[in-house]
C-alpha cells in the first residue's frame, strides 16, 4: 500500500529518528548480479514478452506445417503427371499443365513460409529490444534507490547534528541565554530537514513499488 505524505509527515514528525519504511524481500543494489537476478525476474513476469512468445510460438507451428505441406506437395507431384491423355502428357513435358501447377502451388507455399520467418524474426527483435528495456528500468530504479539512500544518509546525519544542537541551545535558554527567534529558527530548520527526509522515503518506496510490480514480488 502506498504511504501518504501525511503519514509520513505524520511519523517523521513524532519521532526524530526516522525510519525508512521499505521492507523488500528482493535485493536493492546495482551490483551486476542483483541486476541480472531482477532482470530474469522482471522478464518472466512481463506479460508483454509473454504474449510475443505466443505468438512466435503459433508462427512457429504454422512454418512447421507450411513446410509439411510443401513436402507433400513435392512428394506427390510425380503422381499427377501420371496421365493417359496425351494433351496433358505434353503440356508436362512443357512446363505447363499440373508441372505449372504444382510448381506454383509449392512456390505460394515458400512464399508464405518466408512471410512467416519474416514476421517471426520481427517479433523476436521485438522481444529482444523489451528485454533490453526491462534490463535499463531495473538498472535506473536501483540506481534511484541507491541514490536516495546515500541522499538519506546524509540527511540523517544532519538532522542528529541538529537534534544535538538544539538540546543544548534549550539548556542554554532556560538559563536565560539566546533566544526565542533562534529556538525558533532551528526548529524551522529541523521541520525541513525532516520535509527533506519525507521526500527521500516517499521516492525510495516508489522505487521499491516499481520494482516490486515489475518483479511481482
Amino acid at each position: 500500500m502506498a504511504v501518504s505524505q501525511s503519514e509520513y509527515s505524520l511519523r517523521s514528525a513524532v519521532n526524530s529518528d526516522v525510519q525508512l519504511t521499505v521492507e523488500t524481500a528482493f535485493c536493492l543494489n546495482s551490483t551486476d548480479e542483483c541486476v541480472k537476478e531482477l532482470t530474469e525476474r522482471a522478464i518472466a513476469n512481463s506479460a508483454k514478452l509473454e504474449t510475443l512468445q505466443t505468438k512466435i510460438k503459433l508462427i512457429g507451428d504454422r512454418i512447421k506445417l507450411t513446410d509439411e505441406k510443401i513436402d507433400h506437395a513435392k512428394d506427390k507431384k510425380f503422381l499427377n503427371y501420371i496421365s493417359t491423355n496425351p494433351v496433358e502428357i505434353l503440356k508436362n513435358i512443357f512446363g505447363g499443365g499440373n508441372v505449372q501447377r504444382d510448381r506454383i502451388a509449392i512456390a505460394s507455399l515458400e512464399i508464405r513460409t518466408s512471410d512467416l520467418i519474416a514476421a517471426r524474426a520481427e517479433l523476436e527483435r521485438q522481444q529482444e529490444e523489451e528485454k533490453v528495456k526491462i534490463s535499463d528500468r531495473i538498472l535506473r530504479l536501483l540506481l534511484d534507490y541507491e541514490a536516495a539512500e546515500r541522499k538519506h544518509v546524509l540527511l540523517k546525519n544532519q538532522l542528529s547534528t541538529i537534534d544535538v544542537q538544539q538540546k543544548v541551545a534549550r539548556v542554554s535558554y532556560r538559563n536565560g541565554r539566546g533566544s526565542t527567534s533562534q529556538m525558533l529558527s532551528m526548529g524551522d530548520k529541523r521541520d525541513r530537514l525532516v520535509e527533506k527526509i519525507v521526500d527521500v522515503e516517499i521516492k525510495q518506496d516508489e522505487s521499491v513499488r516499481e520494482l516490486g510490480q515489475l518483479t511481482d514480488d
